[in-house]
């Protein structure tokens, strides 16, 4: 997908830059990139920029356009479904906010860039800047910020990358971590491959000309690594639990399932009683700090059991019922599925275990009775059964 959308990509972040003038700068941006190639690399990227330049956008007619936008597209889409799945986010954006997303970065993204690197130079080259260098220690501060803006611009461009493409909610502490963590290992995996670079320059008389095409392959591959595993720490800085969680629900752990289907359904309940819309599975799992992946079965399950329900205007997971025709018994029961614990397991031989685990079902059911999901979010599970006792008392 990456060959393929290469060059349309950068043919339509030509037509935005050069609408702006700054259409210039994006061959020394590409030849940044690829700079661990070498003297290969200066070769591609002018054979890269060669391919844009030919790209005649009037001669294209209407076809071509959209044939230049679908697959630029398709390389977004692409990047975002890798993302979601890092994410476990099961459903991505809607085609018109892919549209409207999508347009936003293909415009906006490749201006920001451009812009950073134009203010940059822009600042080196100012004559009262240059009188500020030739003054120590400004001078040596300058070099030592020179050599660390390319990790800043591209920690950046990284963290809006791991801040806005999944579709959920990604705390931008995250995303910065996943950013600086990327650009880190694009470096170093610069060093080295500029290394590796140098070493096999003895392969170029087997493989001759195909040598930079092997090596510019290589280089992709690995830039889509480190991407892919700086959204992965991005990921497990904010659900540091994630294995975990999914483990145990994967282990169809009965407690873990409860605490969830019961957290989830206070935080609906919640939100109800105040009026407020309903929740999307992406905001629930943001609010219980809780993979989507695993908050998404859980409202599915629930779903499933009549419990809750998707709601079309406003959109979002609602309640099926009033809270206070929903027993807290009743949603315990749907989590085992109608079974009591251990039902799969009786046999003749085990009456004495089974006869305990029954008087601990039906104690737990005399306990939680009258308690509802309106009283359980306005009262407490305390106060609900005081109230119980009162009412029979009285009685």
């Amino acid at each position: 997908t990456t060959l393929l959308s290469l060059v349309p990509f950068l043919a339509v972040t030509f037509s935005v830059l050069k609408a702006f003038g700054v259409h210039q700068m994006i061959e020394p941006v590409l030849g940044q990139a690829l700079q661990p190639l070498g003297e290969k690399g200066a070769e591609i990227t002018g054979q890269v920029i060669g391919f844009v330049n030919n790209v005649k956008v009037g001669v294209l007619g209407v076809v071509g356009i959209a044939g230049l936008i679908y697959t630029t597209y398709s390389l977004i889409d692409k990047v975002e479904e890798t993302f979601n799945a890092i994410w476990r986010v099961r459903q991505g954006r809607s085609w018109g906010r892919k549209f409207t997303d999508y347009l936003s970065v293909i415009l906006v993204g490749p201006i920001l860039v451009m812009t950073a690197f134009g203010l940059l130079a822009s600042v080196q080259s100012n004559a009262l800047v240059q009188r500020v260098l030739e003054m120590q220690p400004f001078g040596y501060v300058a070099v030592w910020a020179a050599q660390f803006m390319p990790f800043v611009i591209l920690s950046g461009l990284f963290s809006f990358l791991y801040k806005f493409v999944p579709n959920t909610a990604v705390r931008f502490t995250s995303a910065f971590v996943g950013g600086v963590t990327a650009a880190i290992l694009w470096g170093l995996a610069g060093e080295a491959f500029a290394v590796f670079v140098v070493e096999s320059s003895k392969y170029s008389a087997i493989y001759s000309g195909f040598a930079i095409l092997i090596l510019f392959l290589l280089w992709l591959y690995i830039g889509w690594v480190i991407i892919l595993v700086g959204a992965q720490v991005a990921f497990f800085h904010q659900h540091p639990a994630a294995y975990r969680t999914q483990f145990l629900w994967a282990h169809d752990t009965y407690a873990f399932r409860e605490r969830l289907a019961l957290v989830l359904l206070v935080h609906i309940t919640r939100r109800y009683l105040d009026g407020a819309p309903p929740s999307q599975p992406p905001q629930l799992a943001s609010e219980i700090d809780m993979p989507v992946s695993v908050v998404e079965e859980q409202v599915d399950e629930l779903i499933g059991h009549g419990l809750l329900c998707r709601m079309m205007d406003p959109e979002g997971i609602g309640l099926m019922k009033p809270p206070e025709l929903i027993p807290i018994t009743d949603v315990l029961q749907a989590i085992r599925h109608g079974e009591p614990t251990g039902t799969g397991l009786r046999h003749e031989s085990g009456g004495e275990v089974d006869r305990l685990l029954d008087c601990c079902d039906q104690a737990v059911k005399e306990a939680l009775t009258g308690i509802t999901l309106r009283s359980l979010v306005l009262d407490g599970p305390q106060a609900s059964r005081h109230s119980q006792e009162s009412a029979a008392q009285a009685s």
